[in-house]
């Protein structure tokens, strides 16, 4: 029996959620499809073959570079990028084409249709949102060019993968695409391959990645607060930094994260303008997740989000929580029932629920077992595979 090629297509090779959503589909379709992985350089990485690359090469899968993929908006270089990605297509010639991130989502939604009007066949084209781009902080002007950019996105594609229901509705308010165009289908992970280190393993080992320059000597503090987070802007990390500036208690704060190195700069230039003690940054960590328990609280600040993986892990690892109100996030955690919701951008309620949590811990340990029982529920690899799937 003939196998259908499907050809994922992402915009950096950067590790994060939309990558590591690639990956588990990839990887665990591959037996059943002929896969193909095909992203832009990543500055991360010399010769722009970033984490991502390498786990794809470690499945043993094929993956091809599309240089002309950028962070910034470069018309000629999204022309050219066009070209690489029609010219990937005359090579591979995939049955399915699904693109990732929202620069991808244009130039592989156009390309599609020149490849599907030059060769005659029916080409399945399908896009996944990991978070709509209109949905961030950025000036009216900036936000109607992306609606409007958006929407031209959509006309390419037969489907369109939100991976929260939240996406999907705020798809529809804003008349991105019609509503049967849109599709809710949750990240899930696999819950069986984590393996969670001890909490005093864990603490040690990441105390001795941590960043030299900002790292303390000996061991961490009684008391750990910690997140897993690209170093980008929306992930709301500088929030977080102002929260611990203004309390007065012992803690190491562990913030592990991957990406454009400028966004990380900007966080250790606040920590030494403000001479912030026991602050660990610490660089991509292969199975990031299997160190979850090292935190005492989980903390993920974020201005903008899709589905966050990291969430999931750790209501996995029983850890409490506390997250921003933001895209799919209330979907996954409902506050003062399994986690902490708190609304973005603002430091002293941050600052003020982190107290709460240190001076009444047992307060919130019911929390952790219900977090733990609805990921468990929802938020499985199986599931989403499953789901996924049936689109194809």
């Amino acid at each position: 029996m003939h196998k259908k090629s499907i050809l994922y297509i992402i915009t950096k090779s950067v590790w994060g959620g939309a990558a590591k959503y690639v990956y588990d589909l990839s990887t665990n379709l591959s037996g059943e499809f002929n896969i193909t992985i095909a992203a832009g350089p990543s500055a991360d990485e010399a010769g722009g073959k970033g984490k991502f690359f390498k786990k794809i090469k470690q499945a043993e899968l094929p993956y091809y570079k599309i240089n002309s993929f950028q962070r910034n908006v470069n018309i000629f270089k999204e022309f050219l990028a066009g070209f690489e990605i029609l010219s990937l297509f005359f090579q591979i010639k995939p049955d399915i084409i699904h693109a990732n991130s929202s620069k991808a989502g244009g130039i592989v939604g156009i390309a599609g249709l020149i490849y599907k009007l030059l060769i005659g066949k029916k080409i399945k084209l399908i896009f996944t949102a990991h978070g709509w781009a209109f949905a961030e902080d950025k000036s009216k002007w900036k936000i109607g060019l992306i609606k409007l950019f958006s929407k031209i996105t959509a006309v390419f594609y037969d489907k369109i993968i939100c991976v929260s229901e939240y996406d999907r509705k705020i798809a529809i308010e804003n008349n991105i695409a019609p509503e049967e165009k849109l599709i809710t289908i949750h990240n899930g992970i696999n819950i069986k391959n984590i393996n969670f280190l001890s909490k005093e393993e864990a603490q040690n080992k990441l105390i001795n990645l941590s960043s030299k320059a900002l790292a303390k000597e000996g061991k961490t503090s009684p008391l750990v607060i910690g997140t897993i987070a690209e170093w980008t802007s929306n992930k709301g990390l500088i929030y977080l930094l102002e929260a611990v500036k203004k309390i007065n208690k012992n803690f190491d704060l562990i913030l592990i994260g991957s990406g454009e190195n400028p966004d990380k700069e900007k966080l250790i230039k606040f920590i030494e303008k403000n001479k912030l003690k026991n602050i660990h940054l610490i660089e991509f960590i292969p199975n990031a997740v299997n160190y979850l328990k090292a935190f005492d609280i989980f903390i993920l600040p974020s201005l903008k989000e899709g589905l966050p993986y990291t969430i999931i892990e750790a209501m996995i690892a029983e850890v409490p929580i506390i997250a921003t109100n933001v895209g799919g996030v209330p979907e996954m955690i409902k506050n003062n029932v399994n986690g902490i919701l708190i609304e973005p951008k603002n430091s002293q309620i941050l600052a003020e629920k982190i107290l709460e949590l240190i001076n009444s811990p047992e307060k919130y340990l019911g929390m952790t077992q219900k977090a733990k029982q609805k990921a468990e529920q929802e938020f499985t690899l199986e599931k989403m595979i499953k789901e996924t799937k049936e689109l194809y």
